[in-house]
């Protein structure tokens, strides 16, 4: 990378519009340079004419050191805070690694296409945090990494505000693997959002197109709608507080519509609920009248109750008069007849008394009954607990010779045992036994020993020799391959690409692993149709095409990625295509292409497995790749131009690729031709002969070790029998030994327990003794209380013949009173009899009483209930007006009176019953929404104060900056013999206003974008805004592409202008080309990139300016 530095004098253009020299004042054009040379210095004196061309790479002093660059410390004043100070990338798209010092104004970056100029330009946007659509582009961020490379670094540096001691050095690592960011500044980790709040703090908008216009942006710039413009431009060039009150209008603008909008639905909605009362006031009326009448009804119903009220109280009081007359009468009777009733009510008291004695007698009875009953229970009771006791010392006497026996089966055991004692045992020594054990067990381990490592020897035998046996068929099969086409193939693979070759060994061995069938390297699944055409379709591919395999499915492409790349570690390329091969459609008929002097496309003379050829149709659009073998005419060629679709081909030995700029016109058409050698893949090949001796030399060998390993596994399986039966006799001898043993230490084991087993039987014997005795004991309390049982069952006996005796007796007195009770009954029935007259008239004389009781009860309830009827209906207010009402009133009348309203009530009829109700909540909601609209109505009018207030200030700020930026787009056409105008489009909706630009260019007047000033407008439209530019830099990339030399002169002219002037943004220009005598600037700073695949390093050092300089001197001084 090189570049033109900052020059001492500005405006005086390198050479006069026809390429020659200024007539006055000659001077030497190269004395306004300071140069930095291609060796990567920053700066060479050139007035030091002492330094040879051949020297000056050698002496030049290194980057760093001619020109110390700022790095996050202190830089020049001449940037303004977020101007981008140096861009550093490392893996990057095309670039290894590359460092970009840039200056504070103009920064043109020149170079052919294809060397990184738009690299630079997505190092920008990337490392400042903004995605890859601002691009243009939709890729991932992985796609951004060197090919080879996992990771990417991009550090852009950025001017520090003045309130900063430091600049920004805003750092991003981009991974391929997972497509993943990290970003950093000054060093620091940071996240995503804070790389946006530093974005936004400097205002710097990546996102803008008046601001930022990328490669790939330029059309859509040029497509934008005028409303998109202003909003555009207002980011762009506007200070915040005309862009903080458009957005406050905006907002007020689309609450007053929403307003309007709902204003409008209240006010239709109150017509529509005024319409739907009135069509309800026929039936309201009605249901009025008929309100009115059944409150009447109501009225008359409240009326009745106290008409009943009344009546039922004068019947009650009569019936109180009736009750207390009879009465009177009743108590005169009884005292007339009194003396002849007393002789009755005597015999009467008698009878009553007799009753008393006999019921108590009766009661007594029961009881002594009761008390025999109680006394059988007693006499039962003593007999079950005497039968208890007699069972219970049945079982203890029978406990008692159990134990008995025990204790002699006791004494016959310690017998025994003192006998065994006084019999010592034979001699025993455990360690010795344990030591003749340990030695048979040692002498075994170490027979397993010998047997696992001759069986270890022999599985590791088996083990090479299946490996030597792989090996030999695979030698075969490699044998038989290599005579084949296909063996011939594989073996230039494997010299071309080894982990492709060993990726496809693999493949052939899993293919069925996958969901659909994955295919392997084009150079064994493909073939040329035609010989003849081989190179001319090998041309159209890349060493990948030839190499790479193919999966029909993502898991399957997800799966092999992970066996070759995290498993087998191998690199190689894996690609998928999910659309079907026959969707791939050739862009011109056959019959086209044939007059166009082609044979056909390269879909035509390729064959292999469809999902192979639709892959690389989809990568290489070989469907729309033509070839022919003999080379194109010159009027071919021009034909072949105007086919858009057709856009490489190949014919003799050329390649042809067309590239075109729509957003530059019809006319904008490059093409490059490169020359292409003879193919590597497709061709027929000699077996190798040597590659064939190796493999039968390997072979022979592989043999000869197979049989030697067959030798030493029958002698080790020999060896390993041998010691097999040893272990087995050393086993048998160990159990032996074990065996005598454990019966040798239980004999001396039960000999030494013999006295603890004495002595356990003597505590028994003692412990059945005493059994023995508590037993005897339990017997005889058991026998006592079996006594005491059966004299408590006497005692109950005696006590029952007492309590019968006691029954008997006053069974004979109860039966004496009931006799006199007879008597007294008949006493009394012959009294009766003698007064049953006026016996008779009294108790008629009561039933009257008792009737007319039941009367006064009656009609006193009837009263109580009418009087809480009453309650439940009078108030203190309509208390007075019922009194007057219910005088000289009988309940039949206000009957009939109800029965008159309610023949009134059925005439009257309503069609709607719930007209009435509806009426009212119409009302109701009238009245709510008639406040609302009121509501509404007040906020209309504090929307349209605050929106004129705001107005008031906006609009004069708009038409002053959109008149500042028409002053210098006019002025920017009258520079090319044109005319052009910038106004605002104010529209009553506040949404579409919008930029109205108008041009007229030779003769004619547009507000669209004719084809004529199309290059211009966006480029002068972009210079229009540079003074007024509010992002600290803004980016133009190849706005000069579809100009004319002359008119690209005099945009170039205005932009330096522009562009350079004081206190002005950064400014980024990238082009692929420059005109020869173009004006320069000592402001501005021209970066000339020299980068691509073949370019190394000595190449770059010879791309030296001052070389370049020193030589032009040279030619002009002759």
């Amino acid at each position: 990378m090189s570049g033109l530095g900052p020059a001492r004098s500005a405006g005086k253009p390198l050479a006069t519009p026809d390429g020659n020299r200024p007539a006055a004042d000659p001077v030497d054009p190269f004395s306004l340079l300071n140069l930095r040379g291609g060796n990567g210095s920053h700066g060479l004196d050139q007035d030091d004419e002492d330094i040879s061309s051949d020297e000056a790479p050698a002496q030049a002093p290194s980057r760093r050191a001619a020109m110390p660059r700022p790095r996050n410390g202190p830089s020049s004043a001449e940037f303004q805070p977020g101007a981008i100070v140096r861009v550093k990338v490392r893996n990057f798209v095309t670039y290894e690694e590359a460092e970009f010092f840039l200056g504070p104004n103009l920064n043109m970056v020149i170079g052919p296409n294809g060397t990184g100029k738009s690299s630079l330009v997505c190092a920008i946007c990337l490392g400042l945090g903004y995605a890859s659509n601002v691009l243009g582009r939709a890729s991932a961020f992985g796609e951004f990494v060197k090919h080879g490379k996992d990771e990417a670094e991009i550090e852009v540096e950025l001017q520090r505000k003045p309130e900063h001691s430091e600049n920004y050095v805003v750092g991003l690592c981009i991974r391929r693997e997972d497509n993943s960011r990290k970003f950093s500044i000054n060093r620091q980790r940071v996240s995503h959002k804070e790389i946006q709040k530093l974005m936004r703090s400097l205002r710097i908008q990546i996102d803008n197109l008046c601001q930022f216009l990328p490669q790939d942006k330029v059309a859509e710039f040029a497509a934008l709608t005028p409303i998109e413009l202003l909003d555009k431009t207002l980011q762009a060039a506007a200070p915040e507080d005309i862009i903080n009150w458009r957005a406050q209008l905006r907002e007020y603008f689309k609450v007053q519509g929403e307003t309007e909008q709902s204003g409008e639905k209240i006010r239709e909605e109150l017509r529509k609920m005024e319409a739907r009362q009135q069509v309800l006031q026929a039936d309201v009326e009605k249901l009025r009248e008929r309100k009115v009448i059944q409150q009447e009804i109501e009225d008359l119903g409240k009326l009745r109750v106290v008409v009943n009220y009344n009546e039922a109280r004068t019947k009650y009081m009569e019936a109180k008069d009736q009750k207390k007359q009879a009465a009177h009468s009743q108590k005169r009777l009884e005292q007339s007849v009194e003396p002849a009733l007393q002789a009755v009510n005597r015999k009467q008291a008698y009878q009553e008394q007799i009753k008393l004695v006999v019921a108590d007698k009766e009661r007594r009875l029961q009881a002594a009954g009761a008390a025999a009953d109680a006394a059988i229970a007693q006499i039962e009771a003593a007999q079950a607990k005497s039968d208890d006791l007699s069972s219970k010392k049945e079982a203890e006497r029978i406990i008692f010779s159990t134990k008995k026996q025990e204790l002699s089966r006791v004494r016959k055991r310690i017998t025994d045992l003192e006998a065994s004692r006084r019999q010592v045992p034979r001699d025993f020594d455990a360690a010795d036994w344990n030591r003749k054990i340990r030695e048979q067990q040692h002498r075994e381990r170490e027979k397993l020993r010998a047997v696992a490592e001759v069986a270890e020897e022999m599985k590791t035998m088996w083990s090479k020799a299946s490996e030597s046996k792989g090996q030999e068929a695979r030698l075969k099969a490699n044998l038989q391959e290599l005579e084949s086409q296909q063996g011939q193939l594989l073996s230039q693979l494997k010299r071309i690409n080894q982990d492709a070759a060993q990726g496809w060994e693999w493949l052939k061995d899993h293919k069925t692993e996958f969901e659909k069938e994955v295919f392997g390297p084009p150079m064994l699944t493909c073939s040329v149709k035609d010989k003849r055409y081989s190179d001319l379709v090998q041309s159209m591919l890349q060493a990948d095409d030839f190499l790479c395999f193919t999966a029909q499915t993502k898991e399957d492409h997800k799966k092999l990625s992970d066996q070759f790349y995290r498993k087998m570690g191998i690199s190689v390329t894996i690609r998928s295509c999910f659309t079907p091969y026959s969707s791939f459609k050739p862009p011109l008929p056959k019959d086209d292409l044939v007059k166009l002097g082609f044979d056909g496309y390269v879909s035509d003379f390729l064959d292999g497995p469809e999902p192979v050829l639709a892959m690389l149709c989809s990568e290489k659009r070989l469907h729309a790749s033509a070839v022919a073998l003999k080379d194109i005419s010159d009027e071919q060629y021009e034909r072949i131009q105007q086919v858009e679709n057709l856009t490489q081909f190949a014919a003799g030995r050329q390649l042809y690729r067309i590239m075109r700029r729509r957003e530059y016109g019809p006319g904008a058409v490059s093409t490059r031709v490169t020359q292409f050698g003879k193919g590597r893949f497709w061709a027929d090949q000699p077996v190798d002969t040597s590659e064939k001796s190796e493999l039968l030399g390997k072979l022979e060998e592989i043999r000869s070790q197979r049989a030697s390993m067959r030798e030493e596994y029958e002698a080790k399986e020999a060896q390993k029998k041998a010691i097999d039966r040893e272990v087995e006799e050393i086993a048998q001898k160990i159990k032996e030994l074990k065996s005598t043993k454990d019966e040798l230490q239980r004999e001396q084991t039960q000999w030494k327990t013999l006295p603890d087993k004495i002595e356990n039987q003597k505590r028994l014997m003692a412990k059945a003794d005493e059994e023995l005795t508590a037993c005897k004991v339990r017997i005889l309390e058991l026998e006592k209380q079996q006594d005491q049982a059966v004299l408590a069952k006497a005692q109950a006996v005696v006590q029952h013949v007492k309590l019968i005796r006691g029954i008997q007796k006053s069974r004979q007195a109860l039966e004496e009173d009931r006799v006199l009770l007879v008597e007294a009954q008949y006493e009394v029935g012959v009294l009766k009899v003698k007064n049953s007259e006026i016996t008779q008239q009294i108790e008629e004389g009561r039933k009257a009483v008792k009737a007319l009781d039941v009367e006064f009860s009656r009609r006193k309830e009837t009263a109580a209930e009418a009087a809480a009827q009453v309650s439940g209906i009078v108030t203190e207010e309509n208390r007075d007006e019922l009194r007057v009402k219910a005088m000289n009133k009988t309940v039949e009348e206000v009957d009939q009176a109800i029965q008159v309203e309610r023949a009134k009530l059925e005439v009257i009829q309503a069609s709607n019953p719930a007209a009435l109700e509806e009426y009212e909540r119409y009302a109701a909601r009238i009245q709510k929404e008639q406040a609302n609209q009121a509501n509404q109505e007040r906020k209309m009018a504090e929307l349209n104060d605050r929106i004129h207030h705001i107005r008031s200030q906006w609009e004069p700020k708009l038409d002053e900056l959109i008149s500042r930026i028409n002053d210098a787009f006019s002025y920017n056409f009258e520079q090319i013999s044109c005319a052009g105008e910038v106004g605002v489009h104010k529209d009553e909706d506040f949404e579409k206003w919008a930029i109205e630009i108008k041009v007229k260019f030779r003769g004619s007047t547009s507000t669209g974008s004719p084809a004529a000033s199309a290059p211009f407008r966006p480029s002068f439209y972009l210079m229009a805004l540079q003074s007024m530019a509010q992002a600290p830099f803004r980016v133009v990339d190849e706005i000069n592409q579809g100009m004319d030399p002359r008119n690209e002169r005099m945009v170039h002219e205005r932009m330096v202008e522009v562009a350079c002037r004081e206190h002005t943004s950064q400014y980024f220009l990238i082009t692929p080309k420059l005109l020869s005598g173009l004006r320069y600037d000592e402001r501005m700073r021209v970066h000339t990139i020299v980068s691509g695949e073949h370019v190394v390093r000595e190449g770059t050092v010879k791309m030296n300016f001052a070389k370049f300089v020193k030589i032009q001197r040279r030619l002009e001084g002759r």
